[in-house]
């Protein structure tokens, strides 16, 4: 049956129908702007597909061209995400890979979040660094936690003397300092906080405990659980519990959807990417894209340019029949 012969077959259907039912007059008068009311577009959620005119046996629809896209690429980051929600494989893209270093990860757990698709396999790390009472504040820790986390910091940052306590005992203190920074001022010893290395060395020196170190705080929501606190404290000053899971961490590769988003997070670099074999700018075939804007609303980098045209209806032709506002995959019919 061609096209002419649906159309004359369907307009009939809908003739005898209207028919009868006009037999009913108070009933279609109640029910009259229901079933004659006129079909609508939405150009707000209209994508320009086409498939509505495929529907329409009137050729009521009017699309002059299907809507195009592109891809621009130079915001384009290879992710990949277009090319897998293309159902017409219209779209090529040179994607990247990432993977993990297994001796670079600490398994600290600052990429998990970033990830949306859950690719990130690392496994437990339940290890919890503290500072514990006996550290004399050098800074050690501090200093070697700046290209970390930088979770550790100076919350005294010097030593100072109680004067209260003090007794002017002088030689007690001042003799076991390396770099003569503690000299009697008055009755009372004073630490220039310029020569200071705070070594620590006179705490014990003192009998009144008159001397009071420099102090450090951990923040536990910026640490890395690097460990090199541990490593650079030689006041066995830094406390750590927990384990950490034998499990090789990497990434899922079918999982990941290549957004590059946990590269950055990495602490210890421990995250990198493989360039494809082949490079070249992504693609997207016209010829195979049935406009359906699936990549459009997936990628997060503007990179998929739209040349949007969206469907009206001839309400000459419009029989009205709602094939169109059931087929329409984006609602935008009504």
């Amino acid at each position: 049956m061609n096209k002419s012969q649906l159309t004359r077959r369907f307009f009939l259907q809908k003739s005898m129908q209207a028919g009868l039912l006009l037999v009913a007059a108070p009933v279609i008068h109640a029910c009259k702007e229901g079933l004659y009311s006129e079909l609508m577009v939405d150009s707000q959620k209209c994508n320009g597909c086409g498939v509505c005119l495929k529907s329409c046996y009137y050729d009521a629809i009017l699309l002059p061209e299907l809507t195009r896209y592109s891809i621009d690429a130079q915001n384009c980051i290879d992710c990949g995400i277009c090319e897998a929600v293309c159902k017409q494989k219209a779209i090529s893209v040179a994607s990247v890979d990432y993977f993990i270093k297994p001796a670079n990860c600490t398994k600290c757990g600052k990429c998990l979040p970033v990830c949306d698709t859950d690719a990130l396999i690392i496994g437990t790390n339940s290890v919890k660094y503290s500072i514990t009472s006996s550290c004399v504040g050098c800074g050690l820790c501090v200093t070697a936690c700046k290209s970390e986390g930088n979770a550790i910091s100076f919350s005294v940052p010097n030593y100072s003397v109680t004067s209260s306590r003090c007794h002017s005992c002088i030689l007690n203190c001042s003799s076991v300092c390396p770099v003569k920074a503690i000299t009697l001022e008055g009755k009372r010893a004073k630490i220039n906080t310029s020569l200071c290395t705070k070594c620590g060395k006179c705490l014990p020196a003192c009998p009144y405990s008159a001397i009071n170190p420099a102090q450090v705080t951990l923040d536990q929501a910026k640490c890395t659980k690097c460990g090199k606190c541990l490593d650079v404290c030689t006041y066995n000053s830094v406390k750590k519990d927990g384990t950490v899971s034998s499990d090789l961490p990497y990434i899922s590769l079918e999982k990941c959807t290549r957004c590059g988003k946990c590269l950055p997070i990495c602490p210890e670099k421990a995250i990198y990417n493989v360039n494809p074999e082949k490079s070249y700018d992504p693609i997207l075939d016209q010829s195979l894209c049935n406009s359906c804007g699936d990549c459009f609303k997936v990628c997060n980098d503007d990179a998929i340019v739209r040349e949007l045209f969206a469907a009206q209806i001839d309400k000459q032709k419009c029989y009205k029949c709602g094939k169109c506002e059931t087929d329409c995959p984006e609602n935008a019919i009504y």
